[in-house]
């Protein structure tokens, strides 16, 4: 009945979408070093998720947050995951979530963004160095932003 005043303004698939594509770029696993790994994207996706978390109105993070979980779940399933594994799995990568929105805002340092990306992007890899590059990349990321025109919500990504 009051459907109206739950939805927001904004469509999150278009701000999920281009935050998707972005994670994916082939220079971040091919030159960077990401591992090319189902946590591994994961970990490159909530790191250029994190910024718009940092500029979207609320109503629209949520719809972007709950699109990424649906997402999330279905890739997990796609990759053969249990019915009673997905939600075990969710639970963990919603920690992952917040836990990684947290070390990112938290970061000012070029030493605190190496020690957040060694413990998050490439926590999986064993000895990996961050490269400078990297570094410098999430450092850029901070500066992007949502702008919201009319219906249409776009996300500037300043790389």
């Amino acid at each position: 009945m009051f459907a109206f005043l739950k939805r927001s303004k904004y469509d999150a698939r278009p701000v999920f979408e281009t935050a998707l594509a972005a994670s994916r770029n082939p220079k971040l696993y091919r030159d960077l070093g990401v591992p090319d790994t189902f946590d591994g994207r994961f970990d490159c996706l909530l790191l250029h998720l994190w910024p718009l978390f940092r500029t979207m109105p609320d109503k629209l993070a949520q719809d972007v947050y709950d699109l990424t979980f649906k997402r999330m779940e279905l890739a997990l399933r796609e990759t053969g995951t249990g019915d009673l594994g997905v939600g075990k799995q969710a639970r963990r990568m919603m920690k992952a979530f917040y836990g990684r929105l947290s070390a990112y805002n938290a970061c000012e340092t070029r030493d605190q963004w190496k020690d957040a990306l060694q413990r998050n992007l490439y926590g999986t890899v064993a000895n990996a160095n961050v490269p400078e590059g990297m570094i410098d990349y999430a450092i850029a990321l901070g500066g992007t932003r949502v702008d919201l025109d009319g219906k249409d919500a776009k996300v500037m990504y300043p790389l």
